[in-house]
Order: structure tokens, then sequence, then C-alpha cells
């Protein structure tokens, strides 16, 4: 056929393998500078390597992974030539950058190829663009596209209507660092990719999730950033954290309301109720009925989408209900912490009572409890107030919280932000290896099924197809998108903490019953 080439028939195909395996025996017996002249006397001469169709463009995708790979070559010839005689260091890092050079410039022409995003307008206005060009547009064009998405989240917030538009002031400040005050006095620090990012993320932290009335202190920002994901500059400066806050941001939230005033008064309430001997019988007694009503629920994964950047990091200093912290790194148990001696939970818990009940000035002994180093808790969001995990900090307090009835617990809490994208195969699991396609066929028949349901609001890429991604607008709670365990564990937790909240979000408790309950009534066709 014209513009083919000729097939080599059967016995030529075998001529050539033969004589190769030869010609690489032949040259494994020479010298290295021999066989790298072996090796360009192969691919061509210098001023004509290849003969390249400047049309074809798969060919010229091929032949720069090619020079990626004699590159990486190189740059370990040049490594090992390294001498007494001649540091050839200097030499191998410039061949380190040139190979990084050519795979980028390799990738970007893949992915533009395959119809990535591309910006043009930052693209050169004459001539062919440099791969750098190229490269910039590719990333500017990701971060337009995705900034369409988050638009489309936003409509979908406001569409939903689920609650009048919650009201926020916030401040830009440079290096996409912001800081949001809700209006009821709440502050929220954050990180954004983009302002729609952020926006999309406060309305989660609305009371009950929903559209949001924002209003920028100073100008919204507009101009589109260079890369969508945060920059080494903005992960070490612009991530807010527990330790970037100041002591009066935790002075101020923990005497702001009745919440402190509160908890001296529970805690003065049982030193007069509880008496020493009796604390270890009201421990063992609180801990039983805390595991079996209420036991620690399992992993959830808050991260699912590990290859997709984060779009926003947004914290606040908070009162939190004691009773939404479904699981702390020492899981097991509610009062097994794994420690060594004094450390232990069973031997701290009990002896942290009795130092409740001997201390003078309960109020004094709170403060430095709650502000002597924050707890800290992953804030998960649900149609009627969160849910939380507990991340690093605070294990014992909320251990002693829970056993002692507390209300609440002054936290700093990280929101878990919607990922843009998922997909049931970002939920696979190694020990579901072997069931993984009836798995991944049911995961997607929910997702299918809260979909026409309108609980999820959202766009498959392809409908019908099992690993679908889908574009994700809202959802009342992220751990419906998660497999059927982990879903009806924290649907009925979620359940008994906030009575009524399902129904209201167009979902029945009971659906929650078990993981099969909850497969049944989420991939049917019924409401």
């Amino acid at each position: 056929m014209k513009g083919r080439r000729r097939r080599l028939a059967h016995w030529q195909r075998w001529w050539v393998a033969v004589s190769l395996i030869s010609a690489e025996a032949a040259v494994r017996r020479t010298a290295p500078a021999d066989r790298l002249h072996c090796l360009w006397a192969l691919v061509g001469d210098e001023q004509k390597p290849f003969a390249v169709d400047l049309a074809d463009e798969v060919e010229r995708i091929r032949l720069l992974w090619g020079l990626h790979d004699v590159q990486q070559h190189v740059r370990h010839w040049l490594a090992a030539l390294d001498s007494p005689h001649m540091a050839t260091g200097e030499l191998a890092d410039q061949a380190k950058k040139l190979e990084r050079d050519i795979e980028e410039a390799a990738e970007v022409l893949r992915q533009v190829r395959a119809g990535a995003p591309i910006d043009e307008t930052a693209l050169p206005c004459t001539g062919a663009p440099r791969p750098a060009d190229l490269l910039a547009a590719r990333q500017r064009g990701d971060v337009h596209e995705v900034g369409q998405r988050f638009e489309r989240r936003l409509m979908s917030w406001d569409t939903a209507r689920l609650a009048p538009p919650t009201r926020w002031t916030v401040t830009a400040h440079p290096h996409r660092r912001y800081e949001a005050e809700r209006e009821d006095g709440l502050r929220v620090w954050a990180w954004s990719a983009l302002p729609t990012a952020l926006e999309s993320e406060l309305a989660t932290w609305n009371p009950r999730p929903g559209p949001v009335k924002v209003t920028y202190s100073s100008e919204r920002p507009t101009q589109l950033p260079d890369q969508f994901g945060a920059t080494q500059h903005e992960m070490e400066h612009s991530i807010p954290s527990c330790h970037s806050l100041d002591f009066d941001v935790y002075d101020a939230v923990y005497h702001r309301g009745p919440h402190a005033a509160r908890l001296v008064q529970a805690l003065e309430t049982l030193r007069g109720t509880l008496r020493h001997e009796a604390v270890e019988e009201f421990v063992t007694d609180r801990l039983a009925e805390l595991n079996a009503q209420c036991p620690q629920l399992p992993h959830l994964e808050l991260d699912p989408v590990r290859h997709e950047p984060s779009h926003s990091y947004t914290s606040a200093v908070d009162w939190v209900d004691a009773a939404t912290i479904v699981r702390t790194p020492d899981h097991k148990a509610w009062g097994t912490i794994d420690r060594r001696g004094p450390r232990a939970g069973a031997v701290w818990i009990p002896e942290a009572v009795h130092q409740w009940l001997d201390t003078e000035d309960v109020a004094a002994k709170l403060l430095k409890s709650l502000l002597g180093g924050p707890v800290q808790l992953h804030r998960i969001p649900g149609p009627a107030g969160p849910l939380h995990t507990l991340t690093v900090d605070g294990t014992h307090r909320t251990h002693l919280w829970r056993v002692l009835g507390l209300e609440k617990i002054l936290a700093y809490v990280e929101n878990v932000p919607l990922p843009i994208r998922l997909s049931p195969l970002d939920f696979a699991t190694k020990g579901a290896a072997k069931e993984g396609t009836d798995q991944d066929e049911a995961q997607a028949a929910i997702w299918q099924g809260l979909l026409n349901k309108g609980i999820v609001r959202g766009t498959l890429d392809m409908p019908g197809f099992t690993y679908s991604p889908l574009e994700l607008h809202s959802v009342p709670a992220v751990w419906l998108l998660y497999p059927p365990r982990q879903a009806a564990a924290y649907g009925r937790r979620y359940a008994e903490l906030y009575p009524g909240a399902w129904e209201e979000a167009g979902i029945p408790a009971e659906a929650f019953t078990t993981a099969e309950t909850w497969t049944t009534w989420a991939a049917g066709d019924g409401a």
C-alpha cells in the first residue's frame, strides 16, 4: 500500500534477528568507546542522523523518548567518568537537566496530540513554540479547564438551594493565600488554587453545606496562575497549619461563646458526684458503653485521588462536638491508647480523672489543657454538619473527653476538600484484587443510581462504563461515594448524631442498615 513501509519476509526478519544477536555479542567484547562508535554508525551520521517525517507526530514523539533514553545513558556515563584526573560531575548535572527537558518536551507533545487543553494566549504570536512555551500553555490550559469545573460546582450549589446563601468576607493575600470570615464569626485560613475553588470549599464550611455569597475586602483575584498545584514557595509559606497561627487566635476562639464556661460547669458537677474510689469502675463502665453504642468507625481514605493535586487547603480553630469525632489513630477501641508506661490508655485515663477531681482551679486547668497544644482534626462535611477524625495531636484528650461525656472540645480543624474527579479505580485495594471487577461494577452502579436520584450532582465522562471518571459538583457527604461498607458505617453514625438529616437530603436512614441495603437502595431505580 502506498505510503507504508514494505513488510520484511519471514526469513529476512529471522536473518536480521540472528545478525543483531551476533552483533550484540561481538560488541560486548569491545571497549566501551568502540561500542559508542558502533551505536552512532547504526543510527546514522552526524549531519543527518534520522530521516524524520515532520508530518508523523507519533514518530517524532517516539524519537524524543528514544533521545531521552540516550541522554539518560549519557548522564550515567559522565557520572562514571568522574575521576581524580577530571571531575565530570558538573557535566553530568548539565546532562541531567537536558534529560529532563527532553522528557518534558516529549510528554507535553504527547498530551497536546491527545487533545489536552492548552491556553493559546500563552503561545508566541509568531514562529513555532519552544518546549517551554508549550509546557506553559499546557499548564495554563489545565488551570482554565479546572476553573470552569469549579464554576459548574458553584452553580450546582446555587441551583440546589439547600439553604439561603451564607455570607462570607474574604481577604486575598499574595501567593494564593486567603482569610475568610463567616457571618457568624468563624474564621477560615486557606490556600486555594483559584478563587472559585476557595468559594466552592467555603460552601462546605457553611453550617449546612450550600450556596455562598462572597464579598472580597479588596479586588477579587482575576489573573490565572501559571500552574494549578501549589508551588514550592506556596507549600512552605502559604499552606495553613496549626503552628502558623498565633496563640491569640486560639485564645480568642476559646473565650468566644459559652462553651468554656459550660465545660467548667460540667467538670465541677463531676467533681461533686464522682468519688476517687469509684473512678476505676466509672471509667470501665463508660468505656464499655462507648464501645458498645458508638465504636470507632473504619478507616476512610481522605485523599483517594492521589494523582490529583490538592486544589484547596482550608482550616479553622473551632469548638467541635466531641461525639462527632468518630475515629482516632488509636482506633481499636475507646480507651485503648497504644502507649507504654503512664501514657497507656488504661493507666493515663483513670489518672487524668483523678487529677480533674483534685484540681483546685478547674477553669485554669481546662484552659491549659486545650490551649497547651491544639487537638488536630480532619473535618468531613455532611448535609447537616460535619464528622471529624483525629489526625496527630489530641488522642489522649479526645478519649478522655468521650469518657467524661464532655460535649465540646477546642480543635484546629482541616477541611477535607471535595475531589474534582473520582473513579471507581481510586478505591481499589489490594485485598479486593480478586473480586475487584464485581466491586468496581457495584461502585459504578451506586454512583449512577445516586446521580439518577439527584443525590449526587456531577457528570460521568462515559456513562455505562464501569471505570468512568465522575466530575463531582456536589454530594451531601463524600463518603456516599466510597465502598458500601464504609458508606453504610458512616451513614449509620451520622443518622445517630444528626437525626432527620438523611431524610432532608432525600435518603432514608434505614438505607444504611448494612452495606447490602445501602447498595440496593443507592443503585436501585426507586426513590
